[in-house]
């Protein structure tokens, strides 16, 4: 996946592009986020929305830096599922299919992109995300909002879940996808044995 210089940005990084200043001044931080999921409701823009307690973007961002690589499973059925690559860029996370990386590297193409705005951190203690959706033939709302969610948890669980970014990333070698799959309440004993 390219870095931020390759890649043109679907969506502004400065929330203030995004959002008039003036439709959340003097409003709490659950009606800032009232206003910005319904925003985003409109499923003709191809995008996704949630907002993430500011404590939880510092621990997303710590194991960001350390560990800017992940995959998640997109599910397609039962027992039917498309992994996709993320690679973390803060304040971009970017998502490819595992068979777009494993085809072009570097020069894959995301699929979706999450961008995280933290212009409301000090002010509101939020963090407003937004994830478009670049090539909406691979990935529907639903397929994209699961991945922004599992994002943030697997990125800043104090548990289990934030242990396999850490081995993915450090020990490739020890990493269980099929694990992975059971962590998220899929069963994988009916998957093919490798």
């Amino acid at each position: 996946m390219p870095g931020q210089a390759g890649l043109s940005l679907p969506s502004s990084k400065s929330l203030w592009d995004v959002l008039k200043r003036e439709h959340i001044e003097g409003h709490d931080a659950q009606h800032v986020k009232d206003i910005w999921m319904e925003y985003h409701a409109d499923p003709a823009k191809n995008r996704v929305a949630t907002v993430v307690p500011a404590h939880k973007y510092d621990v997303f961002c710590e194991t960001a830096a350390l560990t800017p690589m992940f995959v998640l499973p997109v599910f397609r059925g039962p027992n039917s599922f498309e992994t996709f690559a993320l690679q973390c860029q803060t304040p971009l996370v970017l998502f490819t299919s595992l068979e777009e990386f494993k085809h072009h590297g570097s020069a894959a193409t995301p699929h979706f992109v999450m961008t995280h705005y933290t212009e409301l951190v000090k002010s509101h203690k939020i963090v407003l995300v937004r994830g478009d959706i670049i090539q909406p033939h691979a990935l529907d709302m639903i397929q994209a909002m699961s991945l922004m969610l599992n994002a943030h948890e697997y990125f800043t669980d104090f548990g289990a879940k934030r242990e396999f970014v850490h081995i993915f990333n450090n020990r490739p070698n020890e990493f269980d996808f099929k694990k992975l799959l059971d962590s998220m309440g899929h069963d994988s004993s009916r998957l093919p044995r490798e």
